[in-house]
């Protein structure tokens, strides 16, 4: 398999397609891009993290010597969420971020995403200047020794996203703590299970964990979707939890079960966040704002969202982009959205950070369902999601080992132009 380059960063499978030597391009390539002329060692930073694949602590060793060897100060987080890393930039006010992951690929696969200054991730034009500095090796440069960067070991580093979510003005961590929801949750060996266990302790929830170890030895196939979450729906039955939560390995998608033991959708994690925002805040807030107002998600998400802003809040317009975070990240920062995501458990809060964020998405569909249960005697998870406009959107992957796709995605073109 070809390593995998895109405007999320580049992912492959350890020591065939992602070797020492593409590490050393990209990053290198990257730290050229930030670099800011006539600085001194030490005074650019980086933030960098990783999930918790068994490679990951090697490749980000090699990451981090890289970017000392060009000056920079480097933050190291070890085993985070990729969202952790965005706030970090941000709070920080750092150069930018990397992240070591491959997110919901198999185990033997490892990755790195590059974050930009902002906290987003680069966007598609930096991309670009970021291949062609690859391809460019000869514009790449390191210091000397006297010029090399340094490093420093965050002890805390989920202490800054956790204190966003509670210091959020509308988040109402009481309402939560007087459900005392019991939750199955499944972190599948990823980078969640700490900063979860943390979260949801403060919040008085009853959590069972299934695979919170950090070990990176998935104990199934890490994208959350139905036919990999068979244990966590059981185990949502077996303890009579309330719904169940689970999470791919670096932590920026979340998806639901209900009491009954059925996967909501991923495409109802956005939907639920969308509906408890235009419930619970936008009313709070609709007189101070001035000038339309936007929701963002991509093309690949269900038209429920559609629908609930439309019965909630028909004078705010729902924008769809094409796929990728960035895309519905510089959409959400152009047009100043309220809220964004994508129809694959990803919620992006800007409140927050504008990036895909599973602990964002565990506050605001804990504190949802807390206000329909208290509005709603004796109802449910399942009942909450029945009161949502329905509709089914169907996701397939089909493996493109034996096509050509660049010379299929260019006779589709040329049909089409």
């Amino acid at each position: 398999m070809a390593l995998m380059v895109s405007i999320s960063g580049i992912r492959g499978i350890v020591g065939t397609s992602l070797t020492p030597d593409v590490v050393l391009a990209y990053v290198s390539a990257f730290g050229h891009l930030k670099r800011k002329e006539g600085e001194k060692p030490n005074h650019q930073k980086i933030v960098l993290g990783q999930d918790s694949r068994p490679s990951g602590e090697g490749l980000s060793t090699l990451v981090k010597g890289i970017l000392v060897a060009q000056g920079y100060y480097v933050y190291e987080c070890g085993i985070v969420p990729t969202p952790t890393v965005q706030v970090l930039v941000q709070q920080l006010h750092a150069d930018g971020g990397i992240i070591v992951t491959a997110s919901h690929n198999p185990e033997p696969w490892n990755g790195i995403k590059f974050v930009d200054s902002d906290g987003l991730f680069l966007s598609p034009e930096l991309n670009q200047v970021l291949f062609g500095l690859v391809n460019n090796k000869s514009t790449l440069n390191y210091s000397s020794q006297f010029n090399f960067g340094s490093s420093e070991r965050l002890p805390n580093p989920f202490k800054d996203h956790l204190s966003l979510l509670r210091q959020w003005r509308f988040s109402n961590f009481d309402i939560i703590q007087k459900r005392k929801f019991k939750i199955v949750v499944d972190t599948i060996n990823g980078a969640g299970g700490p900063i979860l266990q943390a979260l949801l302790s403060s919040l008085s929830v009853d959590a069972i964990f299934l695979n919170p170890e950090t070990t990176g030895k998935f104990s199934h196939a890490p994208e959350p979707i139905p036919e990999n979450l068979s244990s966590l729906c059981s185990a949502v039955v077996e303890h009579h939890a309330d719904l169940g939560i689970a999470v791919d390995p670096d932590v920026d998608r979340c998806v639901l079960i209900d009491e009954k033991g059925q996967p909501i959708g991923e495409e109802y994690t956005l939907t639920i966040a969308v509906y408890f925002y235009f419930s619970y805040v936008y009313p709070h807030i609709k007189s101070t704002l001035t000038g339309p107002q936007f929701v963002v998600k991509n093309l690949s998400t269900t038209r429920a969202v559609d629908d609930v802003v439309k019965n909630l809040a028909p004078e705010v317009k729902v924008l769809a982009t094409s796929v990728g975070e960035i895309h519905v990240a510089k959409e959400m920062e152009r047009v100043k959205a309220l809220i964004g995501g994508e129809g694959n458990g990803g919620v992006m809060l800007p409140d927050i950070h504008i990036g895909r964020d599973a602990m964002v998405s565990v506050v605001m569909v804990l504190q949802c369902l807390a206000f329909y249960l208290e509005e709603n005697k004796g109802k449910s998870m399942s009942d909450m999601k029945k009161s949502l406009p329905e509709w089914q959107i169907v996701k397939m992957k089909v493996g493109v080992e034996a096509v050509d796709v660049d010379r299929a995605l260019r006779e589709i073109v040329g049909e089409w132009k």
